[in-house]
């Protein structure tokens, strides 16, 4: 490479000389020099005939600065920079290579190439337009590095290409030659194009920038506010579907968004949309007042004349969420509705039910239900059995004679049963028959303000029905709690099941209000499987996803219910969702014991134990399984080895696992036949663990001691374990009178300390004193007033206690048990540290 620069630096000046010297220089003998060109990325070559070609006459006087560059190749190349601009090029080259006939320069047919900037030459060969030189490209080329040239090889300088990629004349050629610098040109120059297209980055919008929000932290109720807003302006109907769907599934009792996603919908006028969506917001909460009459006004708008579907939804609004203490509103609109389709039967039989509902607006449904009263004719709002009855209970107040006398059923004429009054009503009776009906009802009014008295406390104390992600205060917490505890009392179902929901509403978020319902539900005598069913999906899957409780409850709902499969579905959910939890291990284990899935036991138990992540968890586990292996499958020898292999894993760390050490000495002990050799080489491996500390050797010395005595004949090994026992004790004795003495020169130490900083903090008094002492004047008697000469020591001295005080320190950490309560836990031995020699005397 360092060849060519310098070659064709030469080649530069060169020319540079000719133009000065205005003369062509003469060709010696010599070779000319040899220059190689090695796939410039601005060159295209032309290949033209493979002949020597004589330059024309018109250009022998001309000024030129020739250069011969000869490779060993028969054909004659035109290389021009396809770079330039034609028109350019021909304006701008002058410069030729003369070569001479067949002469001894050029022998073996050689190849010369000739740098031309001439036109183009008529024998030059059809090319395709592949190669045709690129007509907008710039003229001047950009100066590179060596370092920043493509390598080239001889490999590289061939490429296979197809016929249809051949010159026309040339056409049984199978390679082209020295054509890879212009397609790896090409190839360069459009890569970055095609890399540009596949990695272009969509811009982030508005509503991806509100959508990361909410992704990054979904409890962000802010941002899915400002989403929520963003997507209704825009009224792109995917985009808000989306949005609402996704806020709706973790927040369904904002009633309020479930109007609005409706209004949407009714904007986009999709019908079938905005239906359903009312159907799922009063599905997820029922006890909303204003989401029924936003409901109900839109059925009456777009269902007019449906009248049959509209009596039944507002019914089943007052099924459902009659009773709550502000549903008042709801009841007028199907009231008045009523009153539109001229049903004034229907509309009395409303203000009956609504005189004996307990809410907020009960005196003013009294006062409506007067004027709806003295507004009709009775016989409009009563049915005709109502009616009859009413007027001869006013007929007999009035004790009517004649022509206004009600008939009785015995004096009416033959053939004339139905005409039941002789007469029209008179003003006097119809007062009367109106001020009965009022009546009526008062005494049922004033029984309901009765009951609303009583709870008109608690009412009050309601500060937030709606739902909301911030706390409640904790008065209002205490409020509902008291609040359901009266209902209860009262003992009517539908009220506390009305109250219940009314609770969890702006409660959702605390759990102890859905198990104080479920406790209620689960204390019935009769069956609620769809309202509890339908709590638990709210409160598990909602609400609270990660409650164990919640979740171990629904478990076992379900399996009494026979539906074992979910069971273990909901388990494995909650397992997902709070591993590592032993409770739920244990539950999902349990479970699948009691659905005689033996084998998925003990992977069950297996994979707990391998994916396990603390020891204590690990050993318990551990021994849960060992237990189930011997017990329930049998197999005491799969139990040893697994706990053997667990305290072979952790021998380090023995004194925090004591539990599995007395497991495997029991599951030693249970082998049948006993193998006593077996277990006391398990104690004794036991004891010589470095981890396990000296109470603990202490314990599984006498326990030894103890299963010797009972289960051998060995007197010798009777006598070692006692022996050893007695060891343990005098050393652990030892030790404790050694961390009695350091805890009391420690002690010792301390008071000192402290005797020491009460000098000092004296010394420091007395000095501040003198110094700032105000000297009065010597009196006549030669002291000083009575003031500095009293009071010095209580000044100085009041705020310390005396230096013979007792200061006491409590050294819990030091106190070890005695060695005889081991003998409280392991048997009635009294194996003492004095030396006796214990009991018989061994």
């Amino acid at each position: 490479m360092a060849d060519q620069d310098e070659t064709v630096l030469k080649n530069e000046k060169s020319k540079e000389n000719g133009k000065m010297n205005d003369s062509v220089p003469e060709l010696d003998d010599t070779e000319p020099p040899k220059v190689m060109i090695t796939a410039p990325p601005t060159m295209s070559i032309k290949m033209i005939s493979n002949k020597l070609q004589k330059p024309s006459d018109e250009f022998d006087n001309k000024d030129s600065d020739d250069c011969q560059i000869i490779l060993p190749k028969t054909e004659i190349i035109d290389i021009t920079d396809d770079i330039c601009d034609k028109d350019e090029i021909s304006e701008e080259t002058n410069e030729i290579v003369k070569v001479g006939d067949n002469n001894d320069d050029i022998k073996d047919a050689q190849t010369i190439i000739t740098l031309k900037d001439e036109p183009k030459q008529p024998e030059t060969e059809v090319i395709s337009e592949d190669e045709m030189p690129v007509d907008n490209m710039p003229v001047d080329t950009e100066a590179v590095s060596e370092d920043e040239l493509p390598p080239t090889t001889l490999a590289d300088q061939t490429e296979i290409v197809s016929d249809e990629e051949l010159p026309s004349e040339n056409g049984t050629a199978k390679t082209k030659r020295c054509q890879v610098p212009e397609e790896k040109e090409g190839d360069n120059e459009s890569q970055p194009v095609k890399k540009v297209k596949t990695e272009e980055v969509k811009p982030i919008t508005e509503l991806d920038k509100f959508w990361q929000a909410v992704k990054d932290d979904p409890s962000d109720f802010a941002g899915w506010t400002y989403l929520l807003q963003y997507v209704d302006q825009e009224n792109n109907v995917e985009n808000a579907r989306e949005a609402y769907n996704k806020f709706l599934e973790l927040y369904p009792y904002c009633y309020g968004y479930w109007r609005k996603f409706a209004d949407f919908e009714k904007r986009s006028n999709n019908k079938e949309e905005c239906e359903e969506v009312f159907q799922r917001g009063l599905s997820a909460i029922p006890l909303s007042v204003d989401l029924w009459i936003h409901y109900m006004t839109y059925l009456k708008t777009q269902h007019s004349d449906d009248v049959d579907r509209i009596r039944s939804k507002f019914e089943k609004g007052l099924e459902t969420c009659g009773l709550e203490y502000r549903s008042d509103r709801l009841w007028d609109h199907y009231i008045k509705w009523e009153i539109e389709q001229n049903k004034l039967v229907n509309a009395f039989n409303i203000y009956s039910r609504l005189l004996a509902t307990q809410t907020l607006g009960y005196l003013q449904h009294f006062e409506n239900f007067k004027e709806f009263v003295n507004k009709n004719s009775p016989d409009k709002i009563l049915n005709a059995k109502e009616y009859l009855e009413l007027r001869q209970q006013v007929a007999e107040r009035m004790r009517l004679n004649g022509n206004e006398e009600m008939l009785t059923d015995d004096s009416a004429p033959p053939g004339e049963e139905e005409n039941t009054f002789l007469s029209d009503v008179s003003e006097k009776e119809l007062a009367l028959l109106k001020e009965n009906i009022i009546e009526s009802k008062q005494n049922i009014n004033k029984e309901t303000g009765k009951e609303i008295a009583k709870r008109q406390t608690f009412e009050e104390g309601i500060k937030r029905p709606y739902f909301h992600v911030k706390p409640l205060e904790k008065c209002q917490i205490d409020n509902w709690k008291n609040y359901i505890a009266l209902e209860k009392e009262a003992g009517d179902h539908q009220r506390i099941v009305v109250l219940y929901e009314r609770c969890l509403i702006p409660c959702a978020l605390y759990e102890d209000f859905w198990l104080s319902y479920l406790d209620y539900l689960e204390s019935l005598d009769f069956d609620v499987s769809d309202l509890l069913k339908s709590l638990f999906l709210r409160a598990c899957l909602v609400h609270h996803r990660k409650s164990p409780e919640l979740h171990l409850k629904w478990s076992a709902f379900e399996e009494s219910k026979g539906n074992l499969d979910k069971a273990a579905e909901i388990l494995k959910n909650l397992d997902d969702a709070v591993p590592h939890m032993l409770q739920i291990i244990y539950r999902r284990i349990n479970l699948e014991k009691r659905r005689d899935q033996l084998d998925r036991v003990c992977e069950l138990y297996e994979h707990y134990i391998n994916t396990s992540h603390t020891k204590f968890l690990t050993s318990n586990i551990a021994i849960k399984y060992a237990r189930f292996l011997w017990k329930c499958a049998s197999k005491i020898d799969k139990a040893i080895e697994l706990i053997a292999e667990i305290i072979n894993k952790d021998k380090d760390n023995m004194q925090d696992n004591a539990r599995l050490l007395l497991q495997l000495i029991e599951l030693k002990m249970s082998v049948e036949p006993l193998n006593e050799k077996s277990v006391i080489q398990i104690f004794d491996e036991i004891l010589s663990m470095s981890s396990v500390n000296l109470e603990q050797k202490i314990l599984f010395s006498q326990r030894k001691l103890e299963f010797i005595e009972d289960y051998t004949c060995d007197y010798t090994s009777l006598r070692k374990a006692t022996n050893e026992f007695k060891s343990y004790t005098e050393l652990l004795a030892k030790e404790k009178k050694k961390a009695s003495a350091a805890a009391e020169e420690e002690k010792s130490r301390i008071e000192k300390e402290m005797k020491a900083k009460q000098a000092q903090e004296i010394a420091a008094s007395s000095n501040s004193q003198t110094a700032t002492t105000n000297y009065q004047p010597y009196n006549s008697t030669g002291y000083y007033p009575q003031q500095y000469a009293t009071g010095y020591n209580q000044a100085a001295y009041q705020q310390y206690a005396p230096t013979g005080q007792d200061y006491s320190y409590q050294y819990q950490n030091w106190s070890y048990p005695q060695a005889t309560n081991y003998n409280q836990t392991w048997g009635s031995y009294n194996y003492s540290g004095t030396g006796s020699g214990g009991s018989g005397g061994y």
